[in-house]
């Protein structure tokens, strides 16, 4: 099953972690790189969070606050049905924006075989490769997730095997290979540029593993390889698998390596590692051809087939001064282990083409990887007797034919997104006004602080020289900042309009009022337009003070406001109503059945306000928003930014009756 922790975020199951400041915006993100960014005492928290939340007591521990989080879910029956669902129904993305990526070629024997093939068994390791964890930096743009297809890469060949005086030829790969190996994702705080990372450093910068297929063209990286390595063999694609696996969840299956000491030669102080260990994780590679009814395994390694550990491969990364940032990937090189059933490359396999693999019984022989072929790499860790047991999912992809047609390259706009650029808000409106709380709702949500400049209606404030000059409308509110980056001072008006800005301009601060479905998105946009739209214009003072005059006092302006916000109302209580009864025990407790406020609350609720003051019977045409009502006026950003809250309010003013 999986589990939706901004649902849980939502619902404030992760207050109180220390260091967490805000978990929405944290969860809702569409990638872990803003968790990863946080300190390993974070991740430590949240997995003993969940631990708490799934079962009563974790490691014997019976604390009032692990029962008080088991409680909030085991006895919330909508939120447990709306955040867990089976895994068959989820689809798997890449889990972080990945800066940087680099492979490195830590397995002896992986190493020792590739040499020996090349260079013969006398000069098989290079010099250095004893010294130091021998890497290079590759292409994040390919990083892939399990299951994207695989096309074959074209590219320049060696024309003449035996002689490379000959020159190259364009055409696909003839030499698709697999390389099994894991990765781990870096996390927490970025070392300053030009500081060093120690081994102690490391331990607390490891976020967590992935399985990883690093796809290699081997007959393309042969003629292009010398003097600085592969290049486009290499970078056409790299599959991992979705899930990380937290590297606490695997310190129960800490082992020694496959070299169990590093004594000759010594490595230099700096990469030393006092408790020079790695983990037990079971790896296994099968390959399914066409018209193979399931995969067939042709290796099986262990990630303690390493020779630099993955701590020892980040100090080395950061010894130059290296800014190592939260969401880095960093590869282990092809895994290999020392008999021929642990090889882990069909290059290894096969011994550069030398010798067939066989597909299990299925009579089908591999050198190297066809068209059709699905390759599958699986791992797991498990203490003794099978209890305890972790796995990684599965890393897969199938690999389609060539398409050696040369096209031109397709065009991509990016948008760059402001962050810190726009300071000093102030915000115009008037106590009373839905559509300046609306817009108070969401400067709210975004933690943002503004200076409150008072426009009174009654005094029609909003009609003076000064006014006009800021919204032309004579109207409220309108939101004024500077643009730190051109040094100008800014407006807006109408709070549709403010809103999106504030959603654009602030992705990542605070929280967002918008759902982050597509389809809610909408939804709630619908129903915020409703009331903007639909029935805000009928109900402003100057329509209604239009409307006694021309009537000569035979039609009441209130009494139409008042009857334009009932047919509003009872057209949103249809929307919700039927939208929530869709959800069953999904449904949580605001407009669009989510656990946090969104957009449409940001309408509704005030809306809800002004049919108070006009006297519309709100338990009669919108009981189920009344309720709703009830829950949002206990949200913080409801109560700070209620009328009777704001420093223009009347001092005596009362709230209207919630409820009736």
């Amino acid at each position: 099953q999986v589990i939706d922790l901004s649902l849980l975020a939502e619902a404030g199951l992760f207050v109180g972690i220390d260091g967490l400041s805000s978990p929405t915006s944290v969860f809702t993100k569409s990638t872990l790189n803003a968790f990863m960014a946080l300190s390993r005492s974070v991740w430590k928290a949240v997995r003993m969070r969940l631990f708490s939340l799934l079962v009563s007591s974790p490691d014997g521990d019976d604390t009032n606050e692990n029962n008080n989080c088991n409680a909030a879910l085991s006895s919330n029956p909508a939120l447990r049905a709306a955040a867990i669902h089976p895994l068959s129904e989820a689809k798997m993305h890449l889990p972080a924006e990945i800066g940087d990526y680099t492979d490195f070629y830590s397995s002896r024997e992986h190493a020792t075989n590739v040499g020996t093939m090349f260079r013969g068994k006398d000069n098989a390791l290079q010099p250095n490769w004893l010294h130091l964890p021998v890497g290079y930096h590759r292409r994040s743009s390919t990083v892939c997730v399990s299951g994207t297809p695989v096309t074959r890469p074209c590219g320049q060949l060696q024309k003449d095997r035996d002689d490379p005086k000959q020159g190259s030829i364009y055409g696909p790969c003839r030499l698709m290979d697999f390389e099994l190996e894991m990765a781990f994702f870096v996390g927490g705080a970025d070392n300053e540029l030009g500081s060093r990372l120690t081994i102690d450093d490391a331990r607390d910068r490891i976020f967590g593993f992935v399985l990883m297929n690093d796809w290699s063209a081997r007959d393309i990286q042969k003629w292009e390889y010398v003097p600085l390595g592969p290049f486009g063999a290499k970078n056409f694609c790299t599959t991992i698998s979705p899930w990380v696996v937290p590297i606490d969840a695997l310190e129960p299956f800490t082992c020694a390596t496959s070299a169990v000491a590093q004594t000759d030669p010594v490595p230099l102080p700096y990469l030393q590692d006092p408790n020079y260990t790695s983990y037990n994780i079971n790896l296994e590679v099968a390959i399914q051809g066409e018209g193979m009814e399931s995969p067939a395994k042709v290796c099986t390694s262990n990630f303690a087939n390493l020779y630099w550990n993955a701590r020892q491969q980040l100090v080395h990364h950061a010894v130059t001064g290296c800014k190592m940032k939260a969401g880095d990937l960093l590869a282990s090189g092809t895994i290999s282990g020392g008999d021929e059933t642990a090889f882990g490359s069909m290059l290894e396999l096969s011994w550069k083409g030398s010798r067939e693999v066989k597909l299990g019984d299925t009579g089908q022989v591999r050198k190297f990887l066809k068209d059709g072929d699905n390759v599958v790499i699986s791992g797991w860790s498990e203490q003794q007797g099978g209890v305890g047991r972790v796995g990684f999912g599965k890393c897969e992809g199938r690999i389609l034919p060539a398409t050696p047609d040369l096209s031109p390259a397709k065009a991509v706009n990016l948008r760059d997104t402001p962050l810190e650029r726009y300071k000093n808000f102030k915000l115009y409106g008037y106590w009373r006004s839905s559509s300046t709380w609306r817009v108070r709702i969401a400067l709210a949500a975004k933690g943002i602080e503004y200076e409150t400049c008072s426009v009174n209606l009654l005094d029609e404030a909003q009609s003076s020289e000064e006014h006009i000059q800021i919204n032309p409308m004579k109207q409220v509110p309108a939101l004024e900042y500077q643009d730190v980056s051109s040094g100008t001072t800014a407006r807006l008006s109408q709070s549709m309009a403010i809103i999106e800005f504030l959603e654009d301009a602030f992705p990542d601060t605070g929280s967002s009022l918008l759902p982050p479905d597509v389809g809610d998105r909408a939804l709630a946009r619908e129903m915020a337009e409703v009331v903007n739209s639909g029935t805000q214009p009928l109900q402003n003072l100057s329509v209604m003070k239009r409307i006694d005059e021309e009537s000569g006092g035979s039609m009441s302006g209130k009494r139409f406001a008042g009857d334009s916000i009932a047919i509003g109302l009872a057209v949103l209580e249809k929307l919700v109503s039927t939208h929530r009864s869709k959800l069953g025990e999904a449904c949580g407790p605001y407009s669009l059945g989510t656990f946090a406020p969104t957009i449409a609350d940001a309408y509704i609720i005030p809306q809800l306000y002004n049919g108070r003051r006009f006297e519309v019977d709100l338990p009669s045409v919108c009981p189920t928003l009344v309720k709703v009502e009830v829950i949002a006026l206990e949200h913080p950003w409801f109560q700070v930014s209620h009328p009777d809250e704001q420093p223009d309010a009347p001092p005596l003013q009362k709230k209207p009756k919630i409820g009736g």
